[in-house]
C-alpha cells in the first residue's frame, strides 16, 4: 500500500523527523527524498543537510532516490506534487514544524497545499512528535459507516501485529441516528474489517465530528489517526478535501494519515414527493428561503448518493407555469447537477408553455432548453406580479423574462 514514499524537505528539522521514521510505514520499500531550492539553487550546505537525511533512511535498510525539484517557474507545493506522480509515490509524508500550521489549507502554506491538492495518501508528521510512539501502534480510525474501502482494510491489515486500532464514529446532534444504532452497525463494520494480529475496538460518541475526532486521539493517546480524504458528506462536490477531515488536520496533534480513497455515489434524477418538499426548502434557505406547495408545485431534484444536491421547480399559477427555485448549493456546483435538474423538468413539463425570470448571466444556459427572451409586458399577469418591485425595469433589476412554448424535449 505504501510500497514507495516521497519525503519533501526543506531541509529543516521537521522534515528531518519523517526521513527519520519513514521505516515505520508499512510496507515501505523505497524512499524519495524532495527537495525543491529556491532560485539561488543549492549550496555545499543543502547539499550537506540532503546527504545526512539520505543516510538516515538507508540506516533503515531502505533504498533513497534523491531529487532535487528545480524551479523552472513552477511554486513549491506543484513541485512537489509533479515529482509524486512521476516517481509513482504511494504516500507523500511530510514532517512539519506544528500540525497549527494545517488550521487554513487555504493559507499558502506549502505543507497544508500539499495536503490539500494531493491525489495519493499524505502522512503528516509534526516535529513534536518525533519521540512518540511507533506511528502505527495505536491507530484512531474514524468512520462515516460507509462500505469499507479496499485502502482502509490495507491499512488495517498491513499495519497488524502493532498494539490496536480503534474504529471511531461520531453521531452529530441533530441527526435522527441514535447511539444505539450507530453502535450495531459499527459493530458490524469491526467484523467486517477485523484482521489477525490486530485488535479492532469499536467506539461511538456523539457531538461534532471533528472536534470528537481530536480530542478522542488525546484520550486514547492515539499514534496516528488514519482518515479518508473525503467522506459521503463531501463526495458529491467538487472541494479537494472533506469538510470533516480539513477540519481534523487543523486540530490534531497526532500524525495524521489522509487516505486518498475513491468514493463513488450514485446520481439520481427524479421528482421530489410531496413528503420530501423539506428536502428542497433546506436547499433554498441559502437561496430565496423558498417555499414549497404540493398543491402548485412540481419539483425536480437531483440526489448523489442520498443526498439532495440540486432542484428546479415548476408553479403552476392561475395563468401560466413558472419555473423558478433552480438552485445548487456552491458546495455541490461545477458537476452539471443543475442542468440534470432543468433536464428533467423540461421534459416533465414540456406539454405546457413555461414561463421564468433569468438572471442575465444565464439566459444562454436556459436557451438551451428553448427559452426565448420576451418583454415584460408579455408574462402572465400573476407571473410578472412576482417581480412587481422593479417597477417595469427588469433590466435594472438584472433579470430577463422569457418563455418556452409547448413542445417536445429530450436531452
Amino acid at each position: 500500500m505504501f510500497e514507495k514514499v516521497l519525503i519533501p524537505t526543506d531541509l529543516s528539522e521537521a522534515s528531518v523527523i519523517m526521513a527519520e521514521r519513514v521505516g515505520e510505514v508499512p510496507g515501505v520499500r523505497e524512499v524519495v527524498l524532495v527537495h525543491a531550492p529556491g532560485s539561488a539553487g543549492l549550496s555545499p550546505a543543502d547539499e550537506d543537510a540532503l546527504h545526512r537525511m539520505r543516510e538516515l533512511v538507508q540506516r533503515q535498510g531502505l533504498p533513497v532516490e534523491v531529487v532535487v525539484a528545480e524551479g523552472d517557474g513552477i511554486d513549491v507545493p506543484e513541485r512537489i506534487l509533479r515529482t509524486a506522480l512521476e516517481a509513482g509515490a504511494n504516500l507523500i509524508a511530510m514532517g512539519v514544524r506544528d500540525p497549527g500550521i494545517l488550521r487554513n489549507l487555504f493559507s499558502g502554506n506549502v505543507a497544508a497545499t500539499v495536503l490539500r491538492d494531493a491525489r495519493v495518501h499524505v502522512l503528516i508528521v509534526p516535529r513534536s512528535t518525533g519521540e512518540g510512539p511507533a506511528l502505527f501502534s495505536r491507530l484512531l480510525v474514524p468512520t462515516d459507516l460507509a462500505d469499507p474501502v479496499p485502502e482502509l482494510r490495507s491499512l488495517l491489515k498491513d499495519a497488524a501485529g502493532s498494539e490496536s486500532a480503534v474504529l471511531l464514529h461520531v453521531v452529530e446532534s441533530g441527526r435522527s441516528e441514535t447511539k444505539q444504532e450507530a453502535g450495531d452497525r459499527l459493530a458490524a463494520l469491526k467484523d467486517v474489517l477485523s484482521a489477525p494480529g490486530r485488535e479492532l475496538e469499536p467506539l461511538v460518541r456523539a457531538g461534532e465530528p471533528a472536534g470528537t475526532i481530536c480530542a478522542v486521539a488525546d484520550e486514547l493517546g492515539a499514534s496516528l489517526v488514519a482518515i479518508p480524504r473525503i467522506g459521503r458528506r463531501d463526495a458529491a462536490g467538487a472541494a479537494p478535501l472533506g469538510s470533516v477531515t480539513s477540519a481534523v488536520a487543523g486540530c490534531v496533534r497526532q500524525p495524521v494519515l489522509v487516505l486518498a480513497v475513491p468514493i463513488h455515489l450514485a446520481v439520481e434524477t427524479r421528482e421530489l414527493r410531496s413528503e420530501e418538499f423539506a428536502l428542497a426548502e433546506e436547499i433554498w434557505t441559502d437561496y430565496h428561503q423558498l417555499k414549497a406547495d404540493p398543491k402548485t408545485d412540481r419539483i425536480f431534484g437531483v440526489f448523489a448518493g442520498d443526498i439532495l444536491v440540486s432542484v428546479a421547480r415548476c408553479r403552476r399559477h392561475p395563468d401560466g407555469c413558472e419555473v423558478d427555485g433552480v438552485f445548487t448549493p456552491v458546495r455541490f456546483r461545477g458537476k452539471g447537477y443543475a442542468r440534470r435538474a432543468m433536464d428533467a423538468l423540461v421534459e416533465a413539463c414540456q406539454h405546457d408553455t413555461l414561463y421564468m425570470h433569468s438572471v442575465r448571466n444565464l439566459v444562454d444556459f436556459y436557451a438551451g432548453y428553448g427559452f426565448i427572451s420576451i418583454p415584460e409586458s408579455d408574462l402572465p399577469p400573476t407571473i410578472r406580479a412576482r417581480y412587481a418591485f422593479a417597477l417595469g425595469e427588469m433590466e435594472g433589476a438584472n433579470v430577463q423574462p422569457m418563455r418556452r412554448a409547448a413542445g417536445w424535449f429530450r436531452r
